[in-house]
């Protein structure tokens, strides 16, 4: 319950005495010498509930709940057990692989609480439609309508549709779903927020979704889901709350053993064997390697950040701590069988859906790791001072570049013109030398001079910016400021899977501007396998913190994603977490294919093969081993000068 509710609880606290005595009478189903009644177990139950002789709801749910037949209960599914704690946390979060019942637990939570409290007002949210369909008519509904006691709670004048269910005591449960917006959900008034799938809505929806319980006493919410990469919505509220994990010791050596990726998840995951069972699990010590048993007692929450718990308690299930999966061979199996890729399960998905673990892997085309090690070059990014040592260094560059992502706000005030300053070594390599980031997007003539300034003060050889249209004013100052039109390169991105990743695009009656077409995915999936072998470098890591991210975390936004389509297989994009900006990427991008495009030196990753392993699908997804490349007859005369 929240604060609220346990004050008025404890308001209602009788003597340890009478509990006592409800207890024996529950348990001798007489009271006065007269047999209770179902009804009567109810009423006793309330009273218990309201002396605080019951710390959890679970104890209700076999005598109010059946699901497929059989009552209902937590027995195998402990570790959801704090859901029904009569003292909860005003938010609560269940980051959770699949099939772990967290669904079927929401849906009896909500339906008990609507059943308890009068008038008790409890809204759930999915992104999609049919998420929430499908958690309204197949958990919600069975729960209610196969009750033994579902006449106590409905009547015929209560509702009984797909997005609004209702009860005799005024209570009443709400569905809705806000992946694009959460209009439709605005003026709803509810006294709980359940919101299930949390990982694929939008956290911009988030605060309007809360908004419906302003005016409650109970603000209650929970969160409810699988997670995806380590910057997702689901990720963020884990990082706030108080961050439980299912410790289980081991009696063998002494060890407790802690199943997340931070700590021991994967050296618990024991070999199979005819024996697997309660007796003998699959999950095993990570230290001596004999089975070990979730089941209470043995496992149990510990959280992290106790000072939390009140505010936002946060729990992480993965699939190997509950029976269905550690005490079956056949299930254990599968589970190990999906590590290794069986059924064209990856490693990321198998971290996220079966241990629910957040990864970067196979979802950010560059890991913030790699970054680092490529910001290996010796001098730190000064915006306003470049460091005097990098200044005496680009001479010994054979092509130096200013490249430039033009920028216009954004919608959340993310995107600007960035711009970085970058070479080509003798032996072929990129150095990211400098960066800056201009704060004034709609002041294109002051971005235009300051430009024209760095062009001058670093003597760059060429200009390569994004044409978009956005930097057609920026781009006229600086010819008009005397920089010679042949040494900027504009280059437009476009999805050419099937064509060169670059080509050049003579003028035309039409359009006059000669210009470049780059392939965008394909170019950054180049780009981030150049820094990953660290054939492009940067300068020191300059992040500092979340509000001060620095230039190379940009590259942290760029996320893979395959889409399917229906004509041709499936499309390959690289998308931008729209909480980030991205806007250095794209200039590092731009910038290192003009160089190399120039100089006709692209990197021969094969080469690098001792360094790092260039995957089949990353090869295909760069181009073909000539990687695709027209002659650049125009350039060619000036860009392969020494």
């Amino acid at each position: 319950m929240s604060s609220s509710m346990h004050t008025e609880v404890r308001s209602n606290k009788v003597s340890q005495s009478e509990i006592r005595n409800i207890i024996d009478n529950m348990v001798s189903r007489k009271e006065a010498g007269r047999r209770l009644s179902q009804m009567d177990h109810i009423v006793q139950l309330r009273r218990l509930c309201q002396a605080g002789g019951i710390q959890n709801l679970g104890a209700l749910l076999p005598l109010v709940f059946q699901l497929n037949g059989e009552p209902y209960h937590l027995r195998d599914h402990f570790p959801f057990s704090p859901l029904f704690d009569t003292t909860m946390a005003r938010a609560t979060l269940y980051k959770t692989g699949r099939q772990l019942s967290k669904s079927t637990s929401l849906a009896s939570h909500g339906a008990l609480l609507s059943a308890c409290i009068p008038g008790f007002k409890t809204l759930y949210v999915t992104p999609l439609y049919e998420q929430i369909r499908r958690f309204s008519n197949n958990y919600v509904r069975p729960f209610i309508e196969n009750s033994p006691i579902k006449n106590l709670w409905l009547a015929t004048s209560t509702e009984r549709s797909v997005l609004q269910r209702s009860f005799r005591n005024q209570s009443m449960m709400q569905f809705s779903f806000a992946l694009l917006d959460a209009d439709r959900i605005r003026g709803i008034s509810s006294d709980k927020v359940a919101i299930d799938e949390v990982q694929d809505m939008d956290p911009d929806h988030l605060p309007i979704i809360n908004e419906t319980m302003s005016h409650s006493k109970w603000s209650i919410s929970h969160f409810t889901g699988t997670p995806k990469s380590l910057d997702n919505p689901i990720e963020g509220i884990w990082k706030k709350s108080s961050q439980a994990e299912w410790f289980i010791p081991c009696y063998s050596c002494g060890e407790w053993n802690i199943p997340s990726l931070e700590y021991h998840i994967d050296k618990m995951l024991g070999p199979v064997h005819d024996h697997i069972s309660e007796r003998y699990p699959g999950v095993v010590c990570h230290k001596c390697q004999k089975p070990i048993n979730p089941r209470p007692p043995n496992g149990r929450w510990v959280h992290r950040f106790r000072d939390r718990r009140e505010t936002l308690a946060g729990y992480h299930v993965p699939q190997i701590i509950l029976p269905l999966h550690y005490a079956r061979r056949d299930k254990w199996m599968e589970l190990l069988a999906k590590r290794e890729g069986w059924a064209n399960t990856t490693l990321n998905v198998f971290y996220n859906e079966v241990l629910g673990e957040s990864v970067d892997v196979g979802q950010k085309i560059v890991t913030e790791t790699e970054l680092r090690r490529a910001c290996s070059l010796p001098w730190k990014n000064d915006t306003r001072d470049p460091n005097p040592e990098m200044i005496g260094l680009l001479k010994h560059y054979r092509m130096k570049v200013m490249a430039i992502d033009w920028g216009g706000g954004g919608e959340e005030g993310i995107s600007f013109t960035t711009i970085a300053l970058m070479g080509l070594t003798p032996d072929n390599k990129v150095h990211v030398l400098w960066g800056k980031r201009l704060l004034h997007p709609n002041d294109h003539m002051r971005e235009a001079r300051e430009i024209i300034h760095w062009v001058r003060r670093f003597a760059v050889d060429l200009v390569c910016h994004d044409y978009t249209g956005a930097g057609t004013v920026r781009e006229t100052v600086l010819v008009q400021s005397g920089w010679d039109v042949n040494r900027i390169m504009a280059m437009q991105y476009v999805r050419t899977a099937t064509r060169s990743l670059i080509k050049v695009i003579e003028p035309t009656a039409q359009h006059a501007r000669l210009h470049y077409r780059l392939d965008k995915a394909r170019s950054l999936l180049y780009t981030a396998q150049a820094i990953k072998l660290q054939l492009i470098r940067f300068f020191e890591w300059d992040k500092v913190d979340d509000d001060n991210p620095g230039l190379v975390a940009d590259f942290l936004a760029l996320v893979a994603e395959l889409n399917p389509s229906r004509f041709a297989g499936d499309i390959f994009t690289i998308t931008r977490n729209p909480l980030l900006s991205d806007d250095f990427a794209q200039a590092v991008n731009i910038g290192a294919a003009g160089l190399w495009h120039a100089n006709d030196c692209w990197p021969d990753f094969a080469a690098q093969a001792s360094i790092a392993r260039v995957t089949p699908s990353m090869i295909q997804a760069a181009g073909s081993m000539d990687y695709g490349w027209d002659e650049d007859r125009t350039m060619a005369g000036y860009m392969r000068q020494p």
